[in-house]
Order: structure tokens, then C-alpha cells, then sequence
């Protein structure tokens, strides 16, 4: 490592360190009414209880990370009943998803600690990791650091990088080579361009497989889905757009979108599922604006109450339903995609033979999305004004909905096949 480099990892960890426990008041303060984070906070300073040592350690930052991985987690917990399994990540929604698998007496979850030197510190004492396997892209100094320390390999999977970061990472060439690069023992890559992008950045070519993307390998809930569809035929009838994971800034313009496309459609009805609980308070706040009923999920506490459902619009406000939602749904609309976050995986409501709908903004999922716009399973709404028309065309011609949704299908099953090679190179890593 130069000079220059490891310079600057020890102001990086000085500045961690004075830095970590104020950032820990502010999210307790951010996240208040957020019972999901609880004592968990003591997570981000390296505080953990019910130590697991030796554990296979999986890192997903959130609640699209965790779901990408818990087939392939599930297979790996079946296959060796023997290993500490933990699961790390940064968010309450991510932890809630993570926790469905812990019906597997081997696998832990927790938060992940802060990048800091004695939070670090304290997870790796805590649970003595034998190997670091990172989904994504979360590459950090502190974190890369320690397992290097530790002669700990670091293995990225699902891995992915956006030219705007190979741009910022490529300002700092030698140090990002030193700090993060020469860390890391293997890199699976979502495709050929992202393996290019971590060669961009210093990573060895020997050490990056174009492997494919786990998201084409996901095993829904599809007991949930039936049930839904049973309650979609009862109550709503065939005319039901949702819109799935819309973040705080979208509600404005998907609810104006129904209420447009509801003009040519009289008995449309609109199922809003938020990111977030506050992305559902938003959009609640705008309905009553407009005076439109809705139901939120989270009220019915019986299977009598069902009937509830009917209402013009339901906002989905309960963890762990996507495919109870999406099987209410005719026509999917996927958040997003109309504010800067890069959108949400398509792949979820293409397993369901749904036809799909994004805003411009698809970065994260680019390659998924262009794939199921140029063979019609997907459709580009560049605001409002086009989302209206699609979901009045889609609820209109049930023959192009249809074959949209095939076609859907199509994409998703093509690219399935990336769980097995990661679970056959992690067990031989670990081997």
C-alpha cells in the first residue's frame, strides 16, 4: 500500500471514529417512530448479543438486497446445517425480510455495524467471521480493511457498479486501488459491462465472473399471491393498477394518474404499496386532499374485514406481502422510477406474467428494464401524463396486457440459473 494511501485510511478512521456515535443520535432521532431499529442501534456501534463465531457473514444494505439473496441463504443454510450464518444490513425493512429466515436454526440477523474502527472491531469479535460475502455494491474501508487484516476473503455477489461511480472512483485511482480493489478476493458480477467496470476500478480480471443477476432466481410466495387473486376476483374485478414501491415524491403523480385514467375507466382501482411507511403516509395525506377513500392493508385484522378491500384505492402498508399485492393487480406500475432513486426490480411481477410499467428514472435495474421494454414486457411512461395513458390501455386491451405479461415471463426465465454458480463458488471458497 502507498504512503499516500494508507495516510489516508488512518485520518479515514480517526474521522470514523469521532463521526460514528453522532451519526447514531441522529438516526435515533430520524428513525423514532420507527420500532423496527429499537436496541438494535447498539448494532452500529459493534455492540451484539447472542454471539455466533465462525460465521459466514452475508452484508445486504437493505430490503432489495436481503430478497435477492435469501433463495440463494436458504439453499446454503439446507447444505450446511453446521454453519453460524449471520445476515447484516443497514435498514428495519431489511432486517424484517431478512428475519422470515431465521426458521433456520443456523442464521443470525442483525444490524450492521457503522464503518467505523470499533464498530468493525465489535462485529468481528463478535461473531469471528470466516468469510465476508458482500451483495451489491457496499464497499467499505474500514469494513475491507479488517478482513484483510483478518486474511478474511471478501467476496462480492450480485456485484454492480454505475459509470457515474466508476467516474468518481476513477478520480482516485491508486487510492481506491489500495483501499477497496486489492481487497476484495472475488467479485461476481450482475453482467459483462458491470465485470469491466471493476476491472475499470483495479480489481484483477482473474478475480471478476460475469455470473449473472440472483434476482432472476427468486422463489416468490406464491400461496400469498393465489390468495390474493382470490380476493381480486371476489371483490375488485379486472381493472386494478398497483404501483409497487413508490417512494415519497411519486404519490402526486401515480394518484393523478388514476384518477385521469379512471375517466375512460370507470371501475379502475389503484393499490399503492410504499417503499417506506412514510411513503404510505404521504400518499394517505394526498387522498384525503382529494377526498378519495381509501383502505389501508394494516386496519383489516380479520378475514371478514376483507371486504374492505373495494375501495377505489388500498395502500399496501404491511412488510412481507409484495406477491399478496401483486396478485391483486392487473397491471404493475414500478416506483421509483419518477424521483432519483433509479427504480425497483422488475423481475418480481415478471415471475407473475404481469405487464409493467417505469418512469425514465430505471438506472439501478437498466439492463433488466431495457431487456423487457424492447420485447414489449415493459413499457416507459415518461410522466404522468403517459403513465394515465398506459393504465388505461393496459386495463382496456386485456390481449396486449396479456402478451405483455408473457413476454415478461419470458425475460425473467432466460436469465435464471446465477444461484447455483454462486452457491457452488462459495462452498468452494470456503473449502
Amino acid at each position: 500500500m502507498k504512503l499516500s494511501s494508507l495516510l489516508v485510511l488512518y485520518l479515514y478512521k480517526l474521522l470514523t471514529a469521532l463521526i460514528a456515535p453522532l451519526a447514531v443520535l441522529v438516526i435515533c432521532y430520524k428513525k423514532r417512530h420507527d420500532k423496527g431499529y429499537g436496541l438494535s442501534v447498539f448494532n452500529f456501534l459493534g455492540f451484539y448479543k447472542g454471539k455466533k463465531k465462525n460465521a459466514i457473514w452475508f452484508h445486504a444494505a437493505s430490503v432489495g438486497e436481503v430478497n435477492s439473496i435469501k433463495p440463494l441463504v436458504s439453499r446454503f443454510a439446507k447444505k450446511n446445517p453446521d454453519l453460524n450464518i449471520v445476515i447484516s444490513t443497514m435498514t428495519s425493512t431489511g432486517k424484517e425480510t431478512a428475519n422470515s429466515l431465521k426458521s433456520y436454526k443456523n442464521i443470525s440477523v442483525v444490524t450492521a455495524p457503522l464503518d467505523a474502527p470499533y464498530s468493525v472491531f465489535g462485529f468481528f469479535r463478535a461473531f469471528t467471521p470466516k468469510i465476508l460475502i458482500i451483495v451489491d455494491t457496499e464497499l467499505w474501508p474500514n469494513m475491507l480493511d479488517k478482513a484483510s487484516k483478518k486474511k478474511i476473503p471478501v467476496v462480492i455477489i450480485n456485484g454492480r457498479l454505475q459509470d457515474k461511480n466508476v467516474d468518481s472512483y476513477k478520480k482516485h485511482a491508486n487510492l481506491v486501488k489500495d483501499l477497496i480493489a486489492s481487497k476484495l478476493k472475488l467479485v461476481l458480477a450482475m453482467s459483462h459491462a458491470d465485470k469491466m467496470r471493476f476491472e475499470s476500478i483495479g480489481v484483477s480480471k482473474d478475480k471478476v465472473i460475469a455470473a449473472g443477476n440472483l434476482k432472476y432466481d427468486l422463489i416468490p410466495n406464491q400461496i400469498l399471491f393465489e390468495n390474493a387473486k382470490t380476493i381480486k376476483t371476489n371483490l375488485l374485478g379486472n381493472n386494478v393498477v398497483g404501483a409497487i414501491s413508490f417512494h415519497s415524491g411519486e404519490e402526486k403523480h401515480i394518484i393523478n394518474a388514476f384518477i385521469e385514467a379512471k375517466k375512460a375507466v370507470s371501475n379502475l382501482k389503484l393499490v399503492l404499496v410504499g417503499r417506506h411507511s412514510e411513503d404510505c403516509n404521504k400518499a394517505v395525506e394526498y387522498l384525503k386532499q382529494l377526498n378519495i377513500a381509501y383502505k389501508r392493508k394494516s386496519k383489516i385484522t380479520s378475514s371478514d374485514e376483507l371486504k374492505g378491500l373495494d375501495r377505489d384505492v388500498i395502500i399496501g402498508d404491511t412488510l412481507g406481502e409484495i406477491e399478496f399485492y401483486f396478485g391483486l393487480c392487473d397491471v404493475i406500475f414500478m416506483g421509483g422510477s419518477f424521483v432519483n432513486i433509479g427504480g425497483h426490480n422488475p423481475l418480481e411481477p415478471a415471475y407473475f406474467s404481469l405487464p409493467i410499467i417505469t418512469g425514465p428514472i430505471y438506472h439501478n435495474f437498466s439492463e433488466q428494464f431495457e431487456k423487457l421494454i424492447d420485447n414489449g414486457g415493459a413499457f416507459l411512461a415518461k410522466n404522468e401524463e403517459h403513465l394515465a395513458a398506459f393504465f388505461e390501455k393496459l386495463t382496456k386491451n386485456k390481449e396486449l396486457a396479456r402478451i405483455a405479461g408473457v413476454k415478461a415471463l419470458d425475460i425473467q426465465q432466460q436469465g435464471r440459473g446465477t444461484l447455483n454458480f454462486t452457491l457452488e463458488t462459495i462452498c468452494k471458497l470456503l473449502k
